[in-house]
C-alpha cells in the first residue's frame, strides 16, 4: 500500500504548527484587492485583508488555484509513490475543486475531496484523514469514508458585524440597517454548501454566542456528537473564543477543544469578529 500524502487549501484555518507536526502541504489561493494581488497566508494575513478592505472600502476576491499548479503538485508526490488526498474549500465558494478534479484526471491515485464547506470545518476533515491514515486505511477507502462524513460537519458562525454579509451581496440594506440598529447578532451555518442565516443573537454579541453553546449542548446530551475533536475559532476576537470555550468545556472535554485563528476567507465573507463554532455529528 503506498504511503498517503495530504494536501488542502489555504482556507483550512489551521495552525502552522498543526500542519507541520502532521506533514500537510498547503496550496494557497490568491487574493485581488484594489488592483493588488497575493497569496494567501503567504502574502497577506487576515488582519492586512481587513485593514484594506476597510481603507478602501471594497471586498477582495479570491482566485483559485491553477490546474497547472495542481497537477505539478499532484505529480510531485505521486512520483515519490504516494496516493494524494486533496481537500478543496467548498465548490459554491471557489472554482478550486473544479481545477483540483481537472488536473486530478492525469492521475489514477489522487483523490479531490469537496469539503462544500470553508475555514476550520476543512481542518475537522483534515484531522478525520490524519486518524485513518494512521489507523492503516488505503486512500481509496479514506476517500469514500470522508464523502460520507462531510455531510455531517456543522458550521455554526456569530458574527460581530452585518457589514460584511451586506457587503457580499447576502443581506439587503434594510435588514442591514435594521439588524445594525436593533443590534442583532446573525448566527450562520453552512447549508448545502451555502452561507445561511441560522439563528439571531440580540443586543449583546454573547448571546450569540450562548445561542451557539446551547445547539451544541442539545447535540452533545443527544448523543449526536463525534467526540474526537471539536474546533472553536476567531477572526480578531480571542475574548469571544475564550467566553465560548469556557460554556462548551463546561459539558465537552476541554482537551478536545482545538482552538485556531481563521483566515482570509472567512474575514471576507464575515467580517473581523466573527467566531466560528465547527464539530461532526455522528449522524444527520
Amino acid at each position: 500500500m503506498n504511503k498517503i500524502k495530504i494536501i488542502a487549501d489555504s482556507t483550512c484555518d489551521v495552525s502552522k504548527e498543526f500542519l507541520e507536526k502532521h506533514d500537510i502541504d498547503i496550496l494557497p489561493l490568491h487574493v485581488l484587492i484594489h488592483g493588488e494581488e497575493y497569496l494567501d497566508l503567504e502574502e497577506i494575513k487576515w488582519n492586512e485583508l481587513i485593514e484594506k478592505i476597510e481603507k478602501y472600502n471594497e471586498l477582495p476576491k479570491t482566485s483559485a488555484v491553477n490546474v497547472d499548479t495542481y497537477t505539478e503538485v499532484f505529480k510531485k508526490y505521486t512520483d515519490l509513490g504516494y496516493d494524494v488526498i486533496f481537500v478543496s474549500i467548498g465548490k459554491h465558494f471557489s472554482s478550486n475543486y473544479s481545477n483540483a478534479l481537472t488536473a486530478k484526471e492525469a492521475f489514477d491515485n489522487v483523490y479531490v475531496i469537496n469539503s462544500d464547506n470553508l475555514s476550520s470545518a476543512i481542518g475537522l476533515i483534515l484531522l478525520k484523514i490524519i486518524k485513518f491514515r494512521e489507523e492503516g486505511l488505503p486512500a481509496s477507502e479514506i476517500f469514500t469514508r470522508i464523502e460520507e462524513l462531510k455531510t455531517r460537519v456543522i458550521t455554526e458562525t456569530a458574527l460581530k458585524t452585518m457589514n460584511y454579509l451586506y457587503k457580499g451581496g447576502r443581506c439587503s440594506g434594510g435588514k442591514y440597517l435594521v439588524g445594525t440598529l436593533l443590534k442583532l447578532y446573525p448566527i450562520v451555518r453552512i447549508t448545502d454548501g451555502e452561507i445561511k442565516v441560522h439563528k439571531i443573537g440580540k443586543l449583546r454579541f454573547k448571546n450569540a454566542l450562548d445561542l451557539v453553546a446551547q445547539d451544541f449542548r442539545k447535540e452533545v446530551e443527544a448523543g449526536n456528537v463525534d467526540e474526537d475533536y471539536i474546533i472553536v475559532s476567531n477572526v480578531g476576537n480571542p475574548e469571544a473564543e475564550a467566553y465560548l470555550v469556557e460554556k462548551v468545556s463546561k459539558f465537552f472535554d476541554k482537551d478536545k477543544i482545538l482552538q485556531f485563528e481563521a483566515g482570509c476567507v472567512v474575514s471576507t465573507h464575515c467580517g473581523p469578529g466573527t467566531t466560528g463554532f465547527f464539530y461532526i455529528r455522528k449522524h444527520n
